[in-house]
């Protein structure tokens, strides 16, 4: 006869099995909408900073062209 910590073990077993499953079976929907969301949001920080990026890589640009030549 079984004990009682040798079925709660059983259980548990199945248990995390079961939740293992379920997490192969995840399609990855949140995902992908997450990245949608981070790129949007990059993109709207690019269109409301674009003078001050521009001026930025500019003056880098200018200064690693002084540096060089």
């Amino acid at each position: 006869m079984k004990t009682f910590l040798q079925i709660k073990k059983m259980q548990m077993k199945q248990k995390l099995e079961k939740r293992l499953e379920e997490l192969m079976r995840e399609d990855g929907d949140t995902n992908f909408v997450s990245i949608i969301l981070i790129m949007v949001i990059v993109i709207a920080i690019a269109i409301i900073f674009q003078e001050q990026l521009t001026n930025a890589v500019q003056n880098v640009f200018g200064q690693l062209t002084d540096f060089i030549g």
